[in-house]
């Protein structure tokens, strides 16, 4: 009798264990925000007539119509992905319920809504 309930509380520490293990892995994914940026993003320019792809990668190098953009990302959080080209100016990409909806360009100063290419 009283091996068998050594047994059941063996198994149940083992399994708890096992549940405490796997909990901080997914609260470290969850806290890291870059996921929510990756992706292949539409844009238009109205001024110019012309749609735009935006790309980001895992890495989170940016790239616009297939041109990658040479600068270094300062901020990035569940809001707000901000990329600083190499002429200073400030590329801030707005997310909420994650997923960006904006693009803000510093260099033209014009905010752009943006969707996700689901091709």
């Amino acid at each position: 009798m009283f091996r068998n309930v050594f047994d059941r509380s063996q198994s149940l520490l083992q399994r708890l264990q096992q549940i405490k293990f796997k909990l901080p892995t997914k609260a470290a994914q969850k806290n890291d925000p870059t996921a929510i940026y990756v992706g292949t993003w539409l844009f238009y320019d109205i001024k110019q007539a012309r749609h735009h792809q935006l790309k980001i990668s895992p890495q989170l190098a940016i790239s616009i119509d297939d041109h990658p953009l040479a600068g270094t990302v300062t901020t990035l959080t569940a809001h707000q992905l901000l990329f600083l080209d190499q002429y200073g100016y400030e590329l801030q990409i707005t997310a909420a319920y994650e997923r960006p909806f904006e693009i803000y360009d510093e260099a033209d100063h014009r905010t752009y809504p943006i969707q996700q290419n689901k091709h």
